[in-house]
């Protein structure tokens, strides 16, 4: 399913996280870090392109002694696990903030909000549980209503996968920019922070163009971004939308099949 891609014309790879770069257990395996660190060092620019909090990028950025930029939270920052610098942050709107939160309510969604080095929910339910899964982070039970002064980077809602199904209408209806990353999650950032944005700036400060990205993903947060790069690619296990934009499908994250891609792409440029 990658056999017809010619991955030596690749200048740079773009990987989501949760459903790609990690397994079914969340984690990152030796051998998709060894993978990250291969392709590294061959002067091509492996870009973490995450929902995850900037704590997580950082922690598997430099497990795996990756020196470039890297994004967290959907796109609304941009970080560099070098310095440790922030190079760009965009907080979300506060119309938004206020929309996003009637829409939880208004739908029964577990709520959460994202700070820079926070994590928030408004209960101890399913959605602190699938955060502590996902990201091994435990998150803070915090009042809602201080969202109004916060400088939030993303929101989410949780609910169960069959009732995800019957209000993905109505909340698409009710904010277009919500999407749905997982079967029983919709994220919400800043309009002009989602992973492309995000992507496409820091593209432009390696001076690489879309068509030379190599990609992977499994989400609808993936569609925007990979629907405009070179190289898209669904893993395995991905979303039926994600699969309608790529070009090549890796292995299921349960088979590594980000490692199994990158170890192709660092054959094609002889390593």
């Amino acid at each position: 399913m990658l056999d017809h891609l010619d991955l030596s014309a690749v200048r740079a790879v773009a990987l989501d996280v949760d459903g790609t770069l990690a397994g079914a257990d969340s984690l990152v395996t030796p051998r998709t870090i060894r993978a990250l660190n291969a392709v590294s060092r061959l002067d091509l620019p492996v870009i973490l392109l995450t929902g995850r909090t900037r704590h997580n990028a950082m922690d598997i950025a430099r497990r795996a002694e990756l020196p470039h930029l890297a994004i967290a939270c959907n796109g609304a920052l941009v970080f560099d696990p070098t310095t440790d610098e922030d190079l760009a942050v965009n907080p979300m709107a506060p119309a938004d903030k206020r929309a996003f939160r009637e829409l939880a309510d208004d739908l029964g969604l577990d709520l959460t909000w994202w700070t820079r080095d926070h994590l928030y929910v408004a209960a101890d339910g399913p959605m602190r549980e699938t955060i502590r899964v996902l990201n091994h982070e435990d998150a803070e039970i915090g009042d809602p209503d201080d969202i109004d002064d916060a400088v939030v980077l993303k929101m989410m809602g949780w609910a169960p996968n069959d009732r995800m199904d019957e209000v993905a209408d109505e909340i698409h209806r009710r904010l277009p920019g919500v999407q749905r990353s997982m079967d029983t999650i919709v994220e919400f950032v800043d309009r002009e922070s989602t992973k492309w944005h995000a992507l496409e700036w820091v593209l432009q400060r390696y001076d690489i163009a879309p068509d030379d990205v190599l990609g992977a993903g499994d989400g609808g947060n993936d569609v925007g971004w990979l629907s405009r790069i070179g190289f898209p690619v669904a893993m395995g296990n991905a979303r039926p939308e994600v699969h309608e934009v790529a070009r090549g499908v890796a292995p299921s994250n349960v088979d590594d099949g980000a490692a199994h891609l990158l170890e192709r792409l660092a054959a094609a440029h002889g390593a």
